[in-house]
């Protein structure tokens, strides 16, 4: 939340507690750990939302059509179920995070809603939600900010991994003593340990980055560590730090965030036997210690992502307006042993993610307002030929974090509807019926293609006609179906005789798609179309 809104927020609490009332929870005492915690628990709502085109790309934020939805964040199950969660701004005084699911990118279900009004000293505003699958232990791990809660600003849920029969989602909050101003969130898990990391202002720094690591389900520090740590810049300086992302490999804890223009890549062992051995280094734990992560700067950019496999990582950002791809393999203990390397994934391209699985790295991005997907083979040296994501051109949003990925698909953030949407695309293979032109002379003609990745069959057609005198067809309407389309097919419609006189407006429609031109219409003829 942007700190000029600060001011309105804070006089709004009152009034957004008493129109928003959408979840239960139920908060205990705060524990006497530093930092402060308190919990409560979260009924599931198992909303369906429902689906207005059964082809294309889907719209998984269509409760809320008229206020802005943003930030996503996607990951997966065992059980490959889709789950996204994002910012839901229903008006100015009031930012909820929903968690949504789908078992095939089709249909989508609404499980719970997180609104911080519910929760103990919270405000109403929660913002840039991340949430990871943590497989060892079949949990879904969220994290959340309250930017502006009197306490508890850095939020955490651990929902079941089959969140089809959630029932409900634990809830935590937690506060240092001396930290304001929370801006940025994220997280990830090693095999039993979760993982948040947050940028706040304390202890004399702007925006530097706090760290905790916490057990399942007693959220509690794992033995043998510190507790919350505190990046207090001895090593790298960090701070202050924008656009947090995490991840883990197979030996490896990553987060990248911007430092005033250059990209930094902070990591840590993720072997947990090190991670709790105690050894000490600068007074300090060695191996838990954010600030005593090992820290680099791989180049100047802004926007980035990062994605880790194996011994491999993958970090995307945006250099001088075009999509960089920084790749290198690492070491499993305290130095990471990084032998940096940059490929272009893209040019005049803004708001990248990746996602690493082996060799196999994918990429997504917007340019010139459509979403892209491309693919490298080779661990990020090299880039495939991208593809078109989205099917209404020119409306993707190009804003940081506006963009998410995983191996079933991209969800991203568009304006086709006026307001910020999340939509699912590019992901299993579907039809995407265009209509790519539209002709006259004796009646009309209209090509209808399939430039999908899936065959389509019954694809019901309109063509209506917009003139002064229209005789046939007296409703200025003609309908028909074209019975199947292939991959990469097309097929020629018309609209046989028809008679009429005047200027005319001629808009064909297939599944979805239309086409609108100008024209003439004299007696049978149609003339210049445009």
């Amino acid at each position: 939340m942007k700190k000029a809104k600060k001011a309105i927020f804070i006089g709004a609490i009152i009034i957004a507690a008493m129109l928003f009332m959408q979840v239960t929870a139920v908060p205990t005492e705060p524990s006497t750990t530093n930092p402060k915690v308190i919990s409560s628990t979260l009924k599931a709502i198992n909303q369906p939302i429902p689906r207005a085109v059964n082809q294309g790309n889907v719209l998984i934020s269509a409760d809320n059509p008229d206020g802005d939805d943003q930030h996503p964040q996607v990951t997966k199950n065992s059980q490959g179920t889709l789950i996204v969660v994002y910012e839901q701004s229903l008006d100015i005084l009031s930012q909820n995070i929903p968690v949504v699911w789908s078992p095939d990118g089709e249909q989508w279900t609404m499980q719970f809603i997180f609104d911080s009004i519910e929760f103990t000293e919270g405000s109403g505003i929660l913002q840039y939600p991340t949430i990871v699958y943590n497989a060892p232990n079949d949990l879904l791990f969220l994290t959340m900010l309250d930017p502006i809660a009197e306490m508890y600003n850095a939020e955490m849920s651990f929902i079941q991994g089959d969140i089809a029969t959630a029932e409900e989602a634990s809830w935590y909050g937690i506060s240092g003593q001396d930290s304001q101003n929370y801006q940025y969130s994220s997280c990830t898990s090693t095999n039993n340990f979760f993982v948040s990391t947050t940028t706040e202002d304390g202890y004399g720094m702007t925006q530097t980055l706090g760290l905790g690591y916490f057990t399942y389900p007693d959220f509690e520090h794992p033995a043998n560590m510190g507790g919350y740590y505190y990046d207090g810049q001895s090593i790298h300086e960090s701070g202050p730090a924008t656009g947090l992302e995490m991840d883990v490999g197979g030996n490896r804890i990553y987060l990248t965030t911007e430092t005033e223009g250059q990209i930094t890549v902070k990591t840590a062992t993720a072997d947990e036997n090190l991670l709790t051995s105690g050894e000490m280094q600068n007074e300090m734990d060695k191996y838990a210690d954010i600030e005593q992560w090992p820290g680099e700067y791989i180049g100047s950019g802004t926007d980035p992502d990062v994605s880790s496999s194996g011994n491999k990582v993958c970090v995307v950002y945006v250099q001088g307006g075009d999509v960089k791809c920084s790749y290198s393999t690492n070491g499993a203990g305290y130095e990471p042993e990084h032998n940096w390397q940059v490929s272009t994934v893209a040019t005049g391209a803004t708001a990248p993610a990746v996602y690493m699985t082996g060799d196999t790295v994918y990429c997504a991005y917007v340019k010139d307002g459509n979403v892209y997907r491309t693919e490298s083979n080779d661990a990020g040296a090299a880039w495939g030929t991208p593809e078109q994501v989205n099917d209404v051109d020119g409306t993707a949003s190009g804003e940081a974090d506006s963009v998410a990925l995983i191996d079933l698909g991209v969800i991203f953030t568009d304006t086709r509807n006026g307001a910020k949407d999340i939509y699912f695309g590019g992901g299993q293979a579907a039809p995407l019926i265009t209509v790519k032109s539209v002709s006259g002379g004796f009646g009309v003609s209209a090509e209808i293609a399939n430039e999908g990745t899936a065959d389509a069959s019954n694809i019901e057609w309109t063509m209506s006609f917009d003139v002064p005198l229209m005789i046939l067809p007296s409703d200025g309407e003609i309908n028909g179906t074209i019975s199947s389309l292939g991959v990469g097919d097309s097929e020629t419609v018309s609209s046989g005789f028809i008679l009429g006189f005047g200027k005319a407006i001629i808009t064909v429609t297939a599944s979805g798609a239309s086409k609108s031109v100008s024209g003439f219409v004299l007696g049978p003829l149609v003339l210049g179309v445009s």
